[in-house]
């Protein structure tokens, strides 16, 4: 969690970025210059309720303000720098997998690239939100609340996350597949 200052330094950058003065804020958010201010130079440290006030004005979400680390606006993964991550599998097994993006402020996408010998079974927890599968290469069966899918390359499963799910890799060969999730909240386009 940022620190107070850190809080109220994203806030002036955003407000600054965007033109606008504190008067400009406190119309919009029905808060007082003087207490945006306290919390831009991070005097005081603002209520969730305030912080949601704000954001709004400002046109960013809540989580802007308050993630661990700023995150770039466009963040660029090259392929020599992705970096690996283990999924859940059965038992005490993990798959191996390349993390696609690394995250931008309030951003509810992540994408990760599944390359798997056959076998293979990715579990994912169950959680609010959607998911997809993409195969690039390979085949893929996949089980959606008691349902099984056949993906072939260039097949795409999507389904609520929140349902029990798995995805194992079926066929003879190595199976390339884009796994997307998109987190609770509004994205903007």
């Amino acid at each position: 969690m940022p620190t107070t200052q850190e809080v109220g330094k994203r806030v002036k950058d955003v407000r600054t970025e965007m033109g606008m003065t504190l008067k400009d804020v406190a119309t919009s958010s029905g808060m007082s210059p003087t207490h945006i201010s306290e919390i831009e130079r991070g005097k005081t440290s603002p209520t969730v309720g305030a912080l949601r006030r704000i954001a709004a004005a400002l046109g960013k979400d809540t989580a802007y303000f308050v993630e661990d680390k700023p995150l770039p606006k466009v963040s660029v993964v090259k392929k020599e720098d992705r970096e690996s991550l283990l999924m859940p599998s059965r038992g005490d097994a993990f798959v191996t997998a390349k993390r696609l993006t690394t995250g931008i402020p309030a951003g509810r996408i992540s994408v990760v690239l599944v390359d798997e010998a056959p076998g293979g079974v990715v579990c994912s927890e169950t959680q609010e939100g959607e998911e997809a599968v993409i195969v690039l290469s390979g085949q893929m069966t996949a089980t959606v609340a008691g349902e099984e899918y056949v993906l072939n390359a260039g097949d795409c499963l999507h389904y609520a996350a929140r349902v029990e799910h798995s995805c194992m890799v079926a066929g003879s060969g190595r199976t390339k597949a884009l796994w997307i999730r998109v987190s609770p909240g509004a994205i903007r386009w």
